[in-house]
């Protein structure tokens, strides 16, 4: 059994996550600037090179760059090494609900949204029909739903751990 002062906060653990984001879509906006993807194809790849990103690193080092700014680390909940099963499982259960309302948000937008004007031309407004903003907006408002319920359930656990970490059976703790 941990320690109570071990365990580390909803606060940093979100925190640590949102500097893994920007940072990895950061880098992929850069490398992804030039192909010709949809907007729902780029969550897509994002997605993929997250979860890889998320599981090597935590594999590797039992951290990603956003918790070694933060001070956390990942550990396994048995007191043996992370295996790359339980990262890649952590990886997957702990990102799907982001990138599944990306995802489906962007295939809900109408592509006239997407499309960029000819050099020179200017788009005063983009019209967007009702049904479509409604079927975004929901999407929007059950992902958010969904991620408060997630940061609750964790909130609420003795030892602090999200789905992603019962799944994977670890523990995220201070390292300092």
């Amino acid at each position: 059994m941990l320690m109570q002062s071990e365990i580390a906060g909803i606060g940093r653990r979100l925190l640590a996550t949102v500097l893994d984001f920007v940072i990895l879509h950061l880098v992929l906006t850069v490398v992804l600037r030039n192909m010709l993807l949809s907007p729902a194809g780029v969550w897509m790849v994002d997605f993929i090179f997250i979860v890889i990103y998320s599981a090597i690193f935590v594999g590797l080092m039992g951290q990603t760059p956003g918790k070694m700014l933060l001070r956390l680390r990942v550990i396994d909940a048995h007191g043996g090494g992370l295996n790359y099963v339980q990262t890649f499982r952590r990886a997957v259960v702990k990102w799907s609900p982001v990138f599944v309302l990306f995802i489906v948000m962007a295939l809900l937008t109408p592509e006239e949204v997407y499309q960029r004007p000819a050099d020179g031309e200017v788009v005063d407004t983009v019209e967007v029909d009702a049904q479509s903003a409604v079927a975004s907006s929901t999407a929007m408002v059950i992902g958010t739903v969904g991620w408060l319920v997630l940061i609750h359930m964790a909130r609420r656990h003795p030892d602090g751990q999200g789905i992603h970490d019962r799944v994977a059976e670890t523990y995220v703790i201070r390292t300092g």
